[in-house]
């Protein structure tokens, strides 16, 4: 098999494996939460009066379809490249040291927070926003079928360090998996548009450095802060934090106590 031939053969496979991810990521968890649990979790809904329109889960679903084919063309170019000998990617733990092996996790992630909070930033620019980011903005109560949501340049800015970083440092495959899968997993509870996170989130230190669904939704609701992707830091080093978001999320429990009141109310009433 030719090199340009194995490497549509992989773009067709991976293609097919991020289908597979958006149906059971995107589709499955948003018939499980906006439709099975719709009732049963209603104060846990961010945006309670609720945005979201057929016309906007049309356009979320056919943005995802060609993210999906971007994304098996460029995972197949990291297969090719790796190949080629361009990449440093390697599957012995104990090659770059196997303290490097298994930390090297916390770096890819830090890293790719600070890159995602500038580059975001730099799509809401006015003269960049329109022509880019405006295509995932266009859920302003999104849900899971807008993680893969995206204007084909924004996909790539996105992608970008998966296949260049293995190119300047020694990354363990599994890393590399372990990243995406991470990545992934935040990408789906960003967007969900239900608070998951626990009641007393804020109320322990090291947790409040992690964003909440409450905070990226936020974000597509009024179109500037909370740009963070992992982390809140970025946000509050730059004051781009929205100054209501931990009011926000703390409504979410207030509605939930409210509920959990009037059913106690009605569980003992003699009627």
């Amino acid at each position: 098999m030719t090199t340009t031939e194995d490497f549509f053969v992989t773009a067709l496979q991976e293609s097919f494996f991020n289908l597979g991810l958006y149906l059971f990521f995107g589709i499955a968890v948003f018939a499980v939460v906006w439709i099975s649990l719709k009732k049963v979790w209603r104060w846990r809904r961010i945006q309670p009066r609720n945005e979201s329109r057929g016309h906007f889960f049309r356009h979320d679903i056919l943005f995802s379809l060609g993210s999906i084919l971007l994304a098996g063309l460029l995972t197949a170019s990291i297969t090719v490249l790796d190949k080629w000998g361009y990449m440093k990617l390697y599957s012995d733990i104990h090659a770059f040291g196997t303290f490097w092996g298994i930390t090297q996790i916390f770096f890819l992630i830090t890293f790719y927070d600070a890159y995602f909070y500038w580059t975001h930033r730099f799509m809401h620019h006015p003269k960049v926003y329109r022509w880019v980011h405006k295509t995932h903005h266009k859920s302003t109560d999104p849900s899971p079928l807008t993680i893969f949501s995206f204007h084909p340049f924004e996909n790539l800015i996105e992608f970008l360090p998966f296949l260049v970083l293995p190119m300047l440092i020694p990354i363990y495959w599994p890393m590399l998996f372990l990243w995406q899968t991470l990545d992934l997993i935040n990408n789906v509870v960003a967007h969900l548009g239900y608070e998951i996170y626990m009641q007393k989130w804020f109320r322990i230190p090291l947790l409040k450095l992690k964003t909440t669904s409450t905070h990226h939704n936020m974000h597509h609701e009024l179109f500037k802060g909370n740009y963070g992707l992992y982390f809140t830091y970025w946000d509050r080093w730059m004051k781009t934090e929205i100054k209501d978001y931990e009011k926000r999320f703390d409504e979410v429990y207030l509605r939930r106590d409210s509920v959990m009141k009037v059913k106690r109310i009605v569980e003992k009433s003699p009627i």
